[in-house]
């Protein structure tokens, strides 16, 4: 039987015209060409020991999450950690072998990052994820400059962490979170009663935030995730979506 002779087949461009698939209880990052524009601003509160450095490797380590694939295919291009305690904390330890990672802040980092950004052509300019942990209050304006501009950019997911919400997180900032994580437990109370006065209009009311926040934290480690989009959505951490409407 005579074989067929070999044939030069082109070499196709890489497609990057399709959204990468995420699930749909996870912030709305945009990965694609398709979802030029998107992105989300996810504001995570958490006192010392309620998780935070573990909800924060599932996020960007995780293939469940925005992790790395199996077969090596990437959701994100880089991924930058500016965090004081990233040398400190052992549970950070894998983020340092996937991001490029910062143990102090400095204004140059920043600046460093999004001239590298803007370096590119908009269409080849890399899809990011930014972490900024517990620098709040330290780089407000850089925050504020990052939270309204991060598109620009093309960050497609800003992350900010804080161990407090009342008085220390920039107006700017507030107004532009799409997402937020409130850790358990949750030793403020008043801090607490703040995040309720602030984003409980969108879930039926404080009362019913609390409610709500309560039901989604029966044990540590547990966190609420609100999405604040229209309509709005309240998870018991990122698994199981909760009823808005009190039941009767």
């Amino acid at each position: 039987m005579e074989s067929q002779p070999p044939v030069i087949l082109p070499i196709k461009d890489d497609d990057h015209s399709k959204t990468k698939y995420h699930h749909p209880h996870l912030p709305e990052v945009g990965v694609g060409a398709k979802a030029k524009g998107k992105g989300s601003c996810l504001l995570l509160l958490s006192p010392r020991q309620t998780g935070k450095s573990t909800i924060a490797s599932n996020l960007f380590l995780n293939p469940a999450f925005f992790g790395d694939k199996a077969n090596g295919e990437t959701f994100f291009d880089e991924i930058y950690v500016i965090s004081p305690t990233i040398n400190l904390d052992r549970s950070s330890r894998f983020l340092k072998k996937r991001c490029i990672c910062f143990d102090t802040y400095h204004p140059d980092i920043i600046k460093g990052i999004l001239d590298n950004q803007l370096s590119f052509s908009e269409e080849e300019r890399p899809e990011i994820a930014l972490f900024l942990d517990d620098c709040v209050g330290i780089m407000d304006k850089e925050i504020a400059n990052l939270a309204t501009r991060s598109r620009h950019y093309n960050i497609k997911l800003l992350a900010v962490s804080s161990q407090k919400f009342r008085g220390a997180l920039n107006p700017i900032l507030r107004a532009n979170i799409t997402d937020l994580i409130v850790g358990s437990p949750f030793p403020n109370a008043r801090d607490l009663t703040a995040v309720a006065e602030e984003f409980g209009d969108q879930f039926g009311g404080m009362e019913r935030w609390m409610e709500l926040y309560k039901e989604a934290t029966p044990n540590k480690y547990d966190f609420g995730y609100m999405k604040l989009t229209n309509p709005p959505r309240f998870y018991k951490n990122f698994e199981t979506e909760l009823q808005l409407k009190k039941p009767l």
